[in-house]
């Protein structure tokens, strides 16, 4: 058979085995082997050098092949190479067929890529046991890649929907933040989700107020509890609360959603609007630092963090210290001075070194910066990292009076749904904002969407639905009782709610009557409850904390009718 004829190649009608690559210079040996194949289930096709063998591996589906070691043009080994490099992660077993005998050819052998060796007259035995073993291996291979393909596919779903998952996560808790642009946040999550937290939200009077957290571990596990640590910032900052009755809340939410052995460690500060002072509570933070004319003041933990014990402690306030424009507030969490180097070492002296040469009135945050990725390098740190870095000026104390804002005039809006309607409420301001209802009063949107969604669903639930609360004592009892929910929301026909706003200015702020009625039965005042005597109850905290943000709220016609009355 001349060399430079097409190879041949048997018909894979009859195959069940798959295609068998065959290479050897001589057409004798070839013939040989195809016949043994073919005998065995195999279809086969040839060729005659190394070249050819690439070049027909890239066009056939090969299952198997046999390798010559001694070749014209390339070699068996220069072949294996390149086929086991186009191959990538798909197993094709190739055996090499050598008369060579001695131990370094068989070394090559299994260094070009070689999976097995044949020496040389062969017998048609071995050669069936070596091909079912390499089968054996190419099968369980194929199976491990299939599963690991299913694997990878699911994983990369989970991670597709992790990212969603942070960025809406991370929106709706930094959403309602205010002054970002004269504030400097570093934050670098160990994992997608940060367990750090950073909130701030303006006082009543124009001032601020920053909370740095740190949940226990990190990840999503971490980051769960983060949302209503934003509601109950914001909502309660809006409103006027103190920094002791914000503390006590998120206290009390924590250590009622969170296992024992989460909880969330925290620094509130709290700077008025006449810039001459600030308000602080550390609770098992590392310490901030307050750089001043006079040098570095550190504001170290002197608490337990929030949601290990029922209730804070009251019997200290936070602290007070005095302030002047050009000074620096610097917070940080732990996994800042806890970030390890190569050889295990923490950043903490490093930090302490570069803070101790930062000049007043300049950032701090640049050389610090560069010192951790110096000490880091790219190694992946085990906890979030978060940095803040508060310039105390007047842009900061002052950013609601830099505009004098126009007084809103008064207004009313309602909105009715029905039946299948009824779980649909739309966001506030997502409602208002495109009719400009809400200029000048985006302070105040968190706490009316909080008191809006609470007594829109006490309607649903209680006016129409007639659900019982007490059915979530348990934690089987929530499932069962969202579970009643659905079906009776699907079953219940002709209900309706109707929600009313009138808002009305005055001199020092304004108010907005909130109406919700609904035209079920009603339900008697035993089921809307005041204030909650057990912090264990699962069930009332909704509208408790719609009567700690209103003037007042009353309850007429049964039930069926609520008016709460927000105040500024």
């Amino acid at each position: 058979m001349a060399k430079d004829s097409p190879p041949p190649v048997s018909s894979p009608a009859a195959a069940s085995r798959g295609l068998a690559l065959i290479v050897d210079d001589e057409p004798t040996n070839c013939r040989l082997l195809g016949q043994m194949l073919r005998r065995e289930g195999f279809a086969t096709v040839e060729a005659y050098n190394g070249l050819e063998a690439i070049a027909l591996f890239k066009s056939q589906a090969v299952d198997i092949i046999f390798m010559d070691v001694m070749m014209p043009e390339m070699d068996g080994f220069e072949a294996t190479r390149h086929i086991k490099a186009i191959s990538g992660p798909s197993f094709i077993p190739v055996i090499f067929l050598t008369a060579l005998r001695d131990e370094a050819s068989l070394v090559r052998c299994t260094e070009a890529g070689g999976d097995d060796f044949l020496s040389k007259p062969f017998s048609f035995a071995i050669l069936k046991a070596r091909i079912r073993a390499m089968e054996r291996v190419r099968d369980l291979q194929r199976t491990v890649a299939k599963k690991n393909q299913f694997l990878s596919t699911l994983l990369e779903r989970d991670r597709e929907e992790q990212e969603l998952a942070e960025r809406v996560f991370t929106r709706a808790v930094n959403t309602s933040n205010v002054a970002q642009e004269h504030i400097r946040i570093v934050q670098k999550p160990a994992e997608m989700f940060s367990g750090d937290l950073v909130l701030t939200q303006h006082l009543v009077d124009g001032g601020l107020r920053i909370l740095v957290g740190d949940f226990t571990g990190h990840g999503l596990a971490a980051a769960i509890g983060a949302l209503p640590v934003s509601e109950i910032f914001h909502a309660m900052t809006r409103k006027g609360s103190t920094d002791l009755d914000i503390l006590s809340e998120i206290n009390r939410k924590l250590y009622q959603m969170l296992p024992a052995d989460r909880f969330m460690a925290a620094c509130l500060i709290s700077i008025p609007a006449h810039g001459h002072e600030l308000y602080w509570w550390n609770g098992g933070m590392p310490s901030a630092w307050l750089h001043t004319e006079n040098g570095l003041i550190e504001l170290a933990s002197h608490e337990l963090p929030l949601g290990i014990l029922p209730q804070i402690s009251n019997s200290e306030p936070p602290r007070r210290l005095p302030i002047a424009p050009g000074d620096h507030l610097l917070l940080m969490s732990d996994g800042l001075i806890e970030a390890d180097n190569q050889d295990g070492e923490q950043f903490d002296a490093k930090f302490r070194t570069i803070i101790g040469q930062w000049t007043h009135g300049q950032s701090t945050l640049p050389p610090l910066l560069a010192a951790l990725q110096e000490h880091t390098k790219d190694i992946n740190q085990q906890d979030d990292i978060a940095v803040v870095e508060v310039p105390l000026n007047d842009k900061l104390f002052y950013p609601l009076n830099e505009v004098e804002p126009e007084s809103p005039a008064g207004w009313s809006w309602f909105l009715t749904l029905r039946d299948q309607r009824l779980t649909a409420l739309p966001a506030i301001q997502e409602a208002l904002e495109p009719l400009q209802l809400l200029n000048g009063l985006e302070a105040h949107v968190g706490a009316l969407q909080t008191i809006i969604t609470e007594l829109f669903t006490n309607a649903l639930e209680h006016g129409l639905l007639k659900l019982d609360s007490r059915m979530k004592s348990t934690p089987e009892g929530f499932e069962s009782y969202y579970m009643e929910r659905a079906q009776r929301l699907q079953a219940y026909r002709g209900g309706m709610i109707t929600l009313q706003l009138d808002f009305e200015p005055n001199t020092d702020g304004g108010q907005i009557h909130i109406r919700v009625s609904d035209n079920g039965s009603g339900f008697s005042e035993q089921d809307i409850p005041s204030s909650p005597n057990d912090p264990g109850r699962p069930w009332g905290r909704g509208i408790a904390l719609v009567r700690d943000l209103c003037q007042s709220v009353v309850y007429s016609q049964g039930g069926t009718v609520v008016d709460a009355y927000y105040s500024w």
